[in-house]
């Protein structure tokens, strides 16, 4: 059995979700997401609220039990200080070291726990057609997205991304993250809008009112609103079904680009992706992705 820690919000739980998955393909065993993270109350003043978000999409989810998470008491905080007395005798626990890619998890048995991000598709692209199943709506999608989607489905579209929310309005989330320039969406549009026939720009915002504003684009350009009832893996089911993509420092655009099943899509990631410049995030875009 393969147990996965889950933190953060729909798109950090999707990397989570998908390296899990991999690692519990490749070996036949069974993956249980362990949500524990979700009932802790997070600092007010340094995290953003978050709440267990991939029961939208179509996979099977089966939550690690107590039972389960006591196989491998050093994924408890409390016991990691003793690991190396008796860590030899337990099932292993794999905590992430940095944001590079870690070739050593993928060697990990069969039985193993799991805690960090694990941001690189070179973690999960050899099951990129499982994926992709697993992230089709497993929910009826907002009433207005069927026209939308008919947009997105043309040649020419082009998913923009302008992720602020927490990035703006969390200080501490602000000071690790920040935010992308209006300078790096109007540079980004002008450099696909040169290699795509009739571009067609689509805007995803968690703060439409301020990309409205702020966004002013010369090419036709849709501003994509939703009821706020409407969950967010219509954005991201959307994002993918544009042919080309302008994505935030996020990992929900990153997601919405990635899922894009056109073979000739071209995507632009920032290439500063945190604050601050010396965190490596060279595995994190993938091969091909242009970065500016």
């Amino acid at each position: 059995m393969i147990v996965v820690k889950l933190i953060g919000g729909l798109g950090n739980q999707m990397f989570q979700y998908a390296l899990g998955r991999r690692l519990a393909h490749d070996r036949g065993v069974t993956l249980r997401l362990d949500l524990s993270w979700f009932d802790e109350s997070p600092n007010e003043d340094s995290d953003t609220v978050r709440e267990f978000a991939l029961d939208g999409w179509r996979m099977k989810v089966e939550r690690a039990t107590e039972d389960d998470l006591a196989r491998y008491p050093l994924s408890r905080p409390i016991l990691k200080r003793l690991s190396r007395y008796f860590s030899p005798f337990l099932r292993p626990v794999v905590t992430e070291r940095s944001l590079r890619f870690e070739p050593r998890v993928l060697r990990v048995p069969g039985t193993a726990y799991l805690s960090g991000y694990w941001q690189s598709a070179k973690y999960f692209d050899s099951i990129e057609g499982l994926l992709r199943a697993d992230f089709s709506m497993d929910v009826p999608p907002c009433p207005h997205v069927e026209r939308l989607a008919e947009e997105a489905g043309q040649a020419g579209s082009i998913s923009i991304h302008v992720r602020r929310g927490d990035y703006v309005n969390n200080p501490a989330t602000n000071a690790f993250h920040g935010v992308c320039t209006v300078d790096y969406y109007r540079l980004a549009a002008k450099r696909l809008a040169d290699e795509v026939a009739e571009p067609h720009f689509l805007v995803f915002s968690d703060d439409p009112v301020w990309a409205r504003e702020n966004l002013k684009l010369e090419w036709p350009t849709s501003f994509v609103e939703h009821d706020t009832r409407c969950v967010p893996h219509n954005d991201i089911s959307l994002m993918s079904l544009c042919s080309h993509h302008i994505i935030a420092n996020s990992s929900f655009s990153w997601w919405g680009a990635w899922l894009s099943a056109n073979p000739d899509k071209k995507i632009v990631a920032p290439a500063q992706w945190f604050r601050k410049p010396d965190i490596d995030t060279s595995d994190l875009i993938p091969q091909g992705w242009i970065r500016l």
